[in-house]
């Protein structure tokens, strides 16, 4: 994410909606995944549909607002 120092709570993202660079919805956000060795994020993980989860990298998200917007479109994503 852009901006430095912007910091935002884990617990205010999970369940806010995903947004791809197309406008289409992605999901909402689930989880995450730690790096505990360097204290870091590796991913955001994403319900997208019934079944399906989608990982997204910290530095694809263009901006946290009430929705959570990120650089690639959602056939981009694994």
């Amino acid at each position: 994410m852009r901006g430095g120092d912007r910091k935002v709570k884990a617990k205010e993202l999970f369940g806010k909606e995903v947004i791809d660079a197309n406008a289409k919805v992605v999901g909402k956000i689930k989880d995450m995944e730690i790096d505990i060795s360097t204290a870091s994020i590796r991913s955001i993980l994403v319900k997208s549909g019934l079944t399906k989860q989608v990982a997204i990298a910290p530095g694809d998200i263009e901006k946290i607002g009430d929705k959570v917007v990120i650089r690639v479109p959602k056939e981009k994503i694994r």
